[in-house]
């Protein structure tokens, strides 16, 4: 074998890695790129969940707050219906009387 022959293939290797090394930059390079855009997107939809939790978060203090105003207000309903039956107790007694004072003159 020549040197002149062996000189050929080496550089026809050398050109063939040289086309492997150019083809897989490309490959890396489209999935950089195809990372980067994942890589947003996740961000994208992480910053959603994010503001997803924060408006839960608020619509959970909101019925709470809403929760804690019905209960005052059926606290305030049962002040209201026990004052009720106290007068309307204090109205029988003070009939009760009117009744025996009235059966007592006729």
């Amino acid at each position: 074998m020549t040197d002149e022959n062996r000189l050929d293939r080496i550089e026809a290797l050398i050109e063939q890695i040289g086309q492997k090394v150019e083809s897989n930059a490309r490959a890396i390079e489209a999935s950089r790129q195809e990372f980067l855009e994942q890589r947003k997107q996740w961000e994208l939809d992480r910053s959603r969940l994010y503001q997803t939790m924060a408006d839960l978060a608020s619509s959970q203090a909101n019925f709470y707050q809403a929760q804690a105003s019905f209960y005052k207000r059926l606290e305030e309903a049962d002040e209201r219906q026990d004052r009720f039956d106290r007068q309307q107790a204090d109205i029988v007694e003070i009939l009760k009387i009117l009744t025996q004072q009235n059966r007592q003159q006729n």
